[in-house]
């Protein structure tokens, strides 16, 4: 499978189409519900604690708070504006961004923490947008490990496995060449998202799938 050709709907010339937008934030505000919905829930019985929950209360507080915090720090820099940082950012730093949005110690994450190798603001925006694609594919956890090769164009590869872990069909159908605005869901949005990236900045992203994993190709023309 891969994510390369000519653009629908006039996207790249034009800009990212206004559906897809719309569909980004519904998707965004859905991975931040669930923890800032448990801060509330968390505050909830705090106040009406006799004291002697305030413990666990507290744990369950700190939990959601760094959960939250954790996503918008990788929301910010993946999707938004704070990208504009992106050029600065070493790999390492992104495997940090990639650490945020893990879910517990379900996953693990073996990622080189010693380079101080940059991407660039696209291969930044990049690397995150399929690292969520990778953390997504493994529904009861496992193991995503990044490697990395070549220098101009550089390709990535990131490395999904675990028990039943697979491409999620709605983000596959976003992934096509063919998929259709249209038709796009909050779910499938991400996949077309990456995909439209990679095309978008003459790069590209291809998937495989096997019984145990998924692995995700990413070629950036270069660090800029």
């Amino acid at each position: 499978m891969s994510a390369t050709g000519t653009e629908s709907a006039g996207a790249m010339e034009n800009g990212l189409n206004l559906r897809v937008v719309e569909l980004l934030c519904s998707r965004l505000c859905h991975d931040l519900i669930s923890p800032v919905a448990a801060l509330s829930n968390g505050l909830e019985l705090l106040a009406d604690d006799d004291g002697s929950g305030a413990q666990e209360i507290s744990g369950l507080l700190t939990l959601s708070a760094g959960q939250a915090a954790g996503r918008l720090m990788f929301f910010r820099t993946a999707y938004g504006l704070g990208g504009d940082h992106a050029d600065a950012l070493t790999i390492a730093d992104v495997g940090s961004l990639v650490r945020g949005i893990l879910d517990g110690d379900k996953t693990t994450l073996d990622w080189p923490d010693r380079t101080d190798r940059s991407l660039g603001r696209f291969g930044t925006k990049l690397l995150l947008n399929a690292a969520a694609i990778a953390l997504e594919s493994l529904p009861r956890g496992g193991r995503v490990a990044l490697a990395i090769d070549g220098d101009n164009p550089v390709t990535l590869v990131l490395d999904a496995s675990g028990a039943g872990a697979a491409l999620r069909p709605e983000t596959e159908e976003g992934i096509s060449e063919s998929a259709s605005i249209a038709v796009l869901s909050p779910r499938s949005v991400h996949g077309y998202f990456t995909a439209w990236m990679a095309r978008a900045h003459g790069g590209r992203l291809d998937v495989a799938s096997r019984p145990d994993g998924v692995s995700l190709r990413l070629r950036i023309p270069s660090a800029g």
